[in-house]
């Protein structure tokens, strides 16, 4: 998991996206990535699930080199397999920690709240993995394997792949 996020950044500052862009503009790609994750849920599709959160995983890696965290990634693997809610309630939970990511970076920026708020959002996607029966770790490498060898264009601090230009 080391390694894959290691590759990651380095994919990440290849494309400038570490120092030419900023956590706000990541967060709108946060935002649009987990609103993929949740019409793959809605919808029951498996890999759109697996594509957006291993996207939303890349963003908050991106994130957390940009802001200087101290930890590369911070799932603690909740190892929670009753879900008697259904993974609305993580849905739920993960939009609620988005929210509060998004306000911090509003605000200025408390690190140490945005961290854990950042932590509580990749928890929450652990969680979601987890109810599809998969993990943050196949999640991660699906969407490395898709982006590594992505070109495209900064735009205005975000990264358009070439298909979309």
């Amino acid at each position: 998991m080391q390694q894959l996020i290691k590759n990651i950044e380095q994919w990440a500052e290849d494309r400038n996206l570490i120092n030419g862009s900023t956590p706000q503009k990541q967060m709108l790609k946060l935002m649009e990535e987990f609103g993929e994750l949740c019409a793959g849920v809605a919808t029951n599709e498996f890999e759109t699930i697996l594509d957006s959160l291993g996207d939303c995983l890349v963003i908050c890696t991106i994130m957390r080199k940009q802001l200087k965290m101290e930890k590369l990634f911070s799932i603690s693997h909740c190892d929670n397999t009753n879900f008697n809610c259904g993974v609305a309630a993580q849905i739920v939970q993960a939009n609620i920690d988005l929210g509060n990511v998004a306000s911090e970076l509003s605000r200025g920026c408390d690190l140490s709240r945005l961290e854990d708020y950042l932590s509580g959002f990749e928890n929450q996607l652990d969680l979601i993995a987890q109810f599809y029966k998969t993990d943050v770790q196949t999640a991660l490498l699906y969407a490395y394997i898709q982006i590594k060898n992505r070109k495209g264009k900064m735009i205005d601090g975000v990264f358009v792949k070439e298909g979309d230009l």
